[in-house]
C-alpha cells in the first residue's frame, strides 16, 4: 500500500499522488466515491464494476 498526504490548496483538500500510484497523463479528470470514511478516485467515466469483473489493469 502507497501512503500520501493530504493537504489544503485554495481553501479545497487536495491529496498528492506519488509516481508509483499516479494517473498517466492523458487522464484530467477523476470520479470519487464515498464508502464510509474512505475514497476511491478512478478516471472519469469508468465504470466501478470494472474493478470489480476485470481487477485492476497495469497501465
Amino acid at each position: 500500500m502507497t501512503s500520501s498526504t493530504v493537504f489544503t490548496s485554495n481553501r479545497s483538500q487536495a491529496v498528492r499522488l506519488p509516481k508509483a500510484v499516479a494517473f498517466p497523463e492523458n487522464v484530467h479528470q477523476v470520479d470519487i466515491l464515498k464508502i464510509g470514511r474512505s475514497r476511491v478516485i478512478v478516471p472519469k467515466g469508468k465504470r466501478w464494476d470494472d474493478l470489480f469483473l476485470h481487477g485492476p489493469r497495469k497501465v
